[in-house]
């Protein structure tokens, strides 16, 4: 058994942090040049006072001498001056200034180094050293500058062009794109004849373009933040753009921007360095990097000066790019600091294995995730692996496909793909065997795929060299023409089901020996699930893959699988065959409670509602409709028309529909996050302007992941609704928070300091609620609240769900595609299909909850 021992984060990582250490203690070091390199002692004892020539520059009449010059320590009468007196003296490391020659060298200047002068001497006889550090010096105090300067200009340019969007951002883009047009050696061509060259002068005309790139990166990262659901959470709460810009935007934002700041740091030490070497720069004679650059072009005979100053360069510039990787990964929620120890088991491989699990344990910290795992995959063989969330299936799939959670502390036992151990393997032979063997499908297709480059092109590169008859069989093979037709079509502009074949076909571009596909269908409607569930089952048996499918889903798992493996807290418990899930079902119902509800889970029922129908309506909707605009000068697109519906106290109205038939967009023009036409009526009266109406409307978004700011604690995003509206002061709204948290069953001392990074789905979907109810509003608007949820915590947000309502009578709108959810909590149910009504309002039949219970 071999052990080894590493940080969590990867070698490269840990060598970032120890490099911004070394910058950092450089920058320190090099910071009092005046100490270190000088022709002046640091301190000096005469006459019984202490002083420091290197402050104050000491005349010879200040020695005891005649003159009134400043006084020259290397001058034989100076020392003479000072033995006289008694006098002590502490000199620095280099006993050289950086500006003046040295008048007693031992040859020709430039000389080479000696003991002397441990750099050599430039062309005018000056310590190389002593140039070298207060070089290095100016060159990292300029860097910050430059930094800082960007930063402070940059920054809040891109936040408000980010945020703002619509005019003020095409404005921005316009200004900026104007000035960048300016060419920057000719600026400072005319600032050199005009001013006289300094630091603050040059630092001044480079942050003038540099900011660019903060604003633009700034920008950028606000635009992708302002269309998350979190920020879509506290719109409909009521918060206005400049509370989301400061406690949402601001802060997700800079985390990225602000790790990018050594990179920019480093730019600027190589700007000035440049301009230095081309004349443009510092004034003749200042100690600099790109001045001794300069001096070795022109001394080639002399390659210690190239020698110095390339050198440092190359440090600096090597520092400061691993303090930037370093930054990223501490700006990380997800990261933690731990180290991981990898104990691989030795095991003898299975010629026809796929892939071989065997003792399996993955701990993150104190919490063992997989407890004792074994698998086996035959070649060509299809496995479920079915669980709970929290159970340990998705950390053994990321292990199997050599992808470990970057947070694991202990990793033990054996991982063999096709043949190779994969626990303590080398990254290279990892990434080879990962190029060669397998396919992964994720759970997120639209975050799969690359937003910056056409889906096309993706595929291409997935699929190597010469793609031609392999990628027209794949978009052939897959329905995927639409790649064919727009080859420059980005991911945003395909629909989910064609964002998941796309993802699948680079699954399969290389005939992988496994593909493994970790929860492909968890946020798609029934129609595009079957759709890509068949695709899949389909592509792997004309390929002859194996398959390993992780889901929570038991029909999907009996769609496509031949064995169904069960996990549940970390161990696989149950390893049968697809067509004996019924029977295992059946036989587990009294001994083994939990194995039954994960092979045949059942939603709650809900009761019926106690109210009548006659109460007044809470909610009522006129011909609302809602259209986006098209693109480029092409006609508006229609996403919802002409909608009526009407909604009572205490009552659930389900709307149905196919992914695309206008339900989110009925959500968002209720809520006015869209411009929208119609009529919306609370109480019988129309919305008032402001924002006090949405206190009486809570939103609960479909994806957990996305609807909580990564950045706020769980107390402060449930109780920021309350602030919002300026309910109460602090204490009390962290009171009502507590209370809020309470009530979805989370214990407020245990998660209310947590970020959403440390919970689970369907813990976070729990504080999506609390946050929703917070401010007891008298409607609940739920958008696709359990797509994301695996069926256990599915089954837990149901019953939550029907008891607050029952507790509360609360008025309820469930945007879902699942009849299940649909029969489980509504009372009424309304079916949209491209943004029409296709059926009539009414209750759901009991002879289809019968069927889907």
């Amino acid at each position: 058994m071999a052990e080894r021992l590493a940080n969590a984060r990867p070698a490269a990582t840990r060598r970032a942090w120890r490099a911004g250490f070394l910058l950092v203690a450089l920058a320190l070091l090099v910071a009092p040049a005046e100490f270190l390199a000088n022709d002046r002692p640091v301190l000096l004892w005469m006459k019984g006072s202490l002083t420091s020539p290197v402050l104050s520059r000491p005349t010879e009449r200040d020695l005891g001498g005649t003159l009134s010059l400043p006084a020259d320590f290397h001058d034989p009468l100076v020392a003479r001056l000072l033995a006289e007196q008694g006098a002590w003296a502490l000199w620095p490391p280099v006993r050289s200034n950086p500006v003046d020659p040295v008048h007693d060298l031992d040859g020709t200047a430039p000389t080479p180094p000696s003991a002397r002068h441990w750099l050599g001497t430039d062309e005018q006889g000056r310590d190389v050293l002593a140039r070298l550090i207060w070089g290095t010096r100016l060159s990292l105090g300029f860097g910050l500058a430059l930094t800082l300067f960007s930063l402070v200009i940059g920054l809040p340019l891109g936040l408000l062009q980010g945020t703002l969007a619509g005019r003020i951002d095409l404005i921005g883009q316009r200004l900026t794109e104007i000035w960048g047009a300016v060419p920057l050696l000719m600026l400072l061509m005319i600032l050199s004849s005009v001013l006289a060259p300094g630091f603050w002068v040059l630092a001044g005309a480079m942050a003038a373009f540099t900011w660019m790139g903060v604003a633009s990166f700034t920008r950028t990262e606000s635009l992708r933040l302002r269309n998350q659901d979190f920020v879509r959470s506290a719109r409909a709460a009521g918060a206005s753009w400049r509370r989301i810009m400061a406690r949402h935007i601001l802060p997700n934002a800079l985390a990225p921007v602000l790790a990018s700041a050594p990179f920019l740091f480093a730019g600027g030490l190589t700007a000035l360095a440049g301009l230095d070497l081309l004349g443009l720069g510092m004034p003749v004679g200042t100690p600099s990097l790109g001045e001794l650059l300069a001096q070795a072009r022109n001394n080639l005979h002399a390659p210690w000066l190239a020698g110095a100053a390339v050198g440092m360069l190359t440090l600096l510039l090597l520092l400061a790019t691993q303090l930037g990787q370093a930054l990223r990964d501490a700006f990380d929620p997800r990261l933690l600091p731990a180290r991981r120890e990898e104990i691989p088991v030795a095991t003898t491989a299975d010629p026809d294995a796929a892939l071989q699990i065997t003792d399996l344990h993955l701990s993150f910290g104190s919490v063992e995730a997989v407890r004792g795992a074994s698998l086996r995959i035959a070649r060509g063989e299809a496995v479920a692996l079915l669980g709970d969330s929290g159970g340990g299936k998705s950390a053994t799939a990321a292990l199997a496909a050599a992808l470990p959670p970057p947070q694991a502390t202990r990793i033990a036992g054996s991982v063999r793909l096709d043949g190779v151990e994969i626990i303590d393997a080398p990254a290279e032979q990892l990434r080879k065997l990962r190029f060669a063997a397998l396919g992964m499908v994720f759970q997120e297709a639209g975050a799969a795929l690359n937003p910056t480059r056409p889906v096309l092109r993706q595929l291409q590169e997935a699929i190597g060299a010469q793609p031609g008859s392999r990628l027209g069989e794949l978009l052939d093979g897959l329905e995927l023409s639409v790649l064919r037709d727009r080859p420059r079509a980005f991911p945003h502009e395909l629909s989910g089901g064609q964002q998941q074949r796309a993802v699948l076909a680079m699954a399969l571009a290389r005939d992988p020996m496994l593909i493994i596909a970790d929860e492909p269908t968890a946020s798609l409607d029934p129609a595009l699930r079957g759709a890509v569930l068949r695709l899949l089952d389909q592509e792997r048996r004309r390929r002859g893959a194996a398959l390993l499918l992780v889901t929570h889903d038991v029909e999907a798992a009996r769609a496509v699988a031949d064995r169904i493996a069960v996990m549940r807290a970390g161990r696989i418990v149950a390893d049968l065959p697809a067509a004996a899930v019924e029977a295992q079902a059946e036989a587990a119902g009294e001994g083994d409670p939990e194995l039954a509800r994960l092979l045949r889970p059942v939603l709650p029922r809900r009761p019926g509602s106690a109210l009548r129908s006659a109460r007044p309506a809470l909610l009522s909707v006129r011909e609302l409709s809602v259209s986006y605009p098209g693109r480029g000068a092409g006609a508006p697109v229609q996403a919802l028309s002409r909608i009526d519906l009407e909604l009572r106290a205490g009552r659930t109205l389900a709307v149905l529909g196919a992914s695309g038939s206008g339900k989110s967009s009925l959500v968002a023009g209720l809520l006015r996050l869209v411009p929208a036409e119609g009529e919306v009526l609370m109480d019988g009266q129309p919305l008032p302007p402001g924002s006090d109406w949405r206190a009486r409307i809570g939103v609960v978004f479909q994806n957990p992941a996305t609807a909580l700011s990564p950045r706020m604690t769980v107390l402060d995003i449930v109780a920021e609704p309350l602030a919002i509206h300026r309910l109460g002061d602090r204490r009390s709204r962290i009171a009502r928070a507590r209370e809020a948290l309470a009530a979805v069953e989370l214990d407020p001392d245990l998660f209310g300091g947590r970020m959403p990074a440390r919970l689970s789905g369907g813990q976070r979907q729990r504080v999506a609620l609390a946050r929703a109810l917070v401010t007891e509003p008298a409607l609940l608007l739920l958008d696709e609240p359990t797509s994301a949820l695996d069926r256990s915590v599915e089954a837990e947000v149901v019953a939550l769900l029907t008891r607050l309502q029952a507790e509360r009578s609360f008025a309820c709108l469930l945007v879902t595609h699942d009849l299940r959810i649909a029969a489980a909590l509504a009372d009424d149910t309304l079916t949209l299909a491209g943004g029409r009504p296709v059926a009539a309002r009414g209750a759901v039949p009991r002879a289809l909850e019968d069927s889907l219970a």
